[in-house]
């Protein structure tokens, strides 16, 4: 994998099976941001990169749209494995509120969301005064599973 690059199957997702592999580069973000700004809305990104190489090791989002300006939505915040244990993924969010505070003041609510088995992140959210809004379960079937069992409901 190019150091510029940030899979976010590396992220706790809980028991949800198998997930796709999320590849997040520098390229990435700005095309998050640029198709965010073509739809009129609005995308920040922080990136966390190692002194001594340059190379991406974490990152954090947030995007808003102009129509409901106090509603925003703190998209991933992922940090690489071997750089996990140092607060990294706290620094970046807490960076990202004091901008929102700073540039988007008629803001009054931040919304983000993560796996529950995902404990670190439950704890940066909850020390940075996050509290649960909407709870929401995601269901998943492989499509050659649900294919029998659609067969199965027609008699088949």
């Amino acid at each position: 994998m190019p150091d510029h690059e940030f899979i976010m199957s590396e992220v706790d997702l809980g028991e949800i099976g198998d997930v796709e592999d999320q590849k997040v580069t520098p390229e990435k973000v700005r095309e998050f941001e640029a198709s965010n700004q073509a739809q009129g809305n609005f995308a920040w990104t922080i990136v966390a990169r190692e002194a001594a190489t340059g190379h991406m090791v974490g990152f954090t989002e947030i995007f808003g749209n102009p129509a409901r300006p106090t509603i925003l939505h703190q998209g991933a915040t992922a940090v690489r494995p071997e750089f996990r244990g140092h607060r990294m993924g706290r620094w970046m969010k807490a960076a990202m509120l004091e901008k929102v505070l700073a540039e988007k003041p008629e803001a009054r609510f931040v919304r983000t969301g993560n796996a529950s088995s995902n404990a670190p992140m439950l704890a940066i959210n909850i020390d940075l005064g996050f509290k649960p809004y909407l709870l929401v379960t995601i269901w998943q079937v492989e499509t050659e599973k649900a294919l029998g069992y659609a067969g199965e409901g027609q008699g088949g």
